[in-house]
């Protein structure tokens, strides 16, 4: 007996990705209704301006008891108070990787757990909720595990608002610019992770229309 494909439940939240003009935008929303095969997308009335087209592909992403999944589907119709999507393939696990990382100006701290009182404070060059590639003095190869804090914000009181992880090195990159690591987090909060999905997607949109000289979607 075949598993019956998970679907976003009505009135979760879900993040929809559609190409606009061949630019790719984001769109965080509630669920409106779901079945096997369509689902309804709110949407606001100033949301014209985006220009989203009938017939234009969209992935569906949502998390189901602490799992990222996607949903390939297509713009059937573009309604005054909502998108309606129809599938094009059932909802299958999203891996990370899939998905464009983010150029990202945080601060990171790593702790080699090798060497616990040796901390190094860097800038994160492109972030993913899989990992991230950072330009580092530290000597580290690869399997070296490290704890690494992300500085994520200020919240208004002045409290850091951080996220920690762990994570390992999987290479070492010597780029023009100079010496970076790239990691792979191997223990994080499901909660975080999609806090971190998220922020990528804000920073890509931020970053796309930044280029283009639009603003980006409430």
């Amino acid at each position: 007996m075949t598993d019956t494909p998970v679907r976003p439940t009505e009135g979760s939240q879900i993040t929809v990705l559609v190409v606009v003009g061949d630019h790719p935008v984001t769109h965080v929303a509630r669920a409106g209704r779901v079945t096997p095969s369509t689902l309804i997308v709110t949407r606001k009335p100033d949301e014209r301006r985006w220009g989203v087209e009938p017939q234009g592909e969209a992935d569906v992403l949502f998390v189901h008891q602490g799992r990222l999944y996607r949903w390939p589907m297509r713009v059937e119709e573009v309604l005054p108070t909502s998108y309606y999507l129809v599938s094009l393939q059932d909802p299958r696990d999203g891996e990370r990787r899939e998905f464009v990382r983010a150029t990202a100006d945080l601060e990171v701290r790593m702790t080699p757990q090798r060497q616990p009182r040796g901390a190094f404070q860097v800038l994160s060059v492109e972030l993913s909720a899989s990992g991230m590639r950072v330009a580092t003095d530290l000597v580290a190869v690869a399997g070296d595990q490290l704890e690494v804090t992300l500085r994520m914000d200020h919240r208004p009181e002045g409290r850091a608002n951080t996220i920690t992880a762990l994570a390992h090195v999987v290479r070492e990159l010597h780029p023009p610019s100079g010496r970076e690591l790239a990691l792979e987090f191997v223990e994080l909060k499901s909660a975080d992770e999609d806090r971190l999905l998220q922020m990528v997607f804000r920073l890509r949109e931020a970053q796309l229309f930044a280029r283009i000289g639009r603003r980006s979607f409430a």
